[in-house]
C-alpha cells in the first residue's frame, strides 16, 4: 500500500484536542443510556462504567497513534 500524501496542513495538538472532546462527549452519551438500562451506582454499573471508559480510551489512543505515531509525551503537562 502507498502511503497517501497530506495534502493540507493541520495543527497535531487541535486535532488531539478536537478528538478529545468529541470522545468525551461520546463516552458521556453511552453512559447516560447505560443509566437508563442499569441502575447508577450499582457494582454492575460501576464495572461497565470502566470497561467502557477504559476501552473507549485505548481505541482513541490506538487510533491517534496510527494517525500520527507516538505522541503521548506531546499532550502531557
Amino acid at each position: 500500500m502507498t502511503p497517501t500524501k497530506a495534502v493540507q496542513e493541520v495543527d497535531i495538538i487541535d486535532v488531539i484536542r478536537s478528538v478529545g472532546k468529541k470522545s468525551k462527549k461520546h463516552q458521556a452519551k453511552v453512559l447516560q443510556e447505560a443509566e437508563r438500562h442499569i441502575q447508577k451506582g450499582s457494582a454492575e454499573f460501576e464495572e461497565f462504567r470502566k470497561f467502557f471508559l477504559d476501552e473507549q480510551n485505548n481505541f482513541t489512543r490506538s487510533v491517534m497513534r496510527d494517525i500520527f505515531g507516538d505522541i503521548e509525551f506531546m499532550i502531557k503537562g
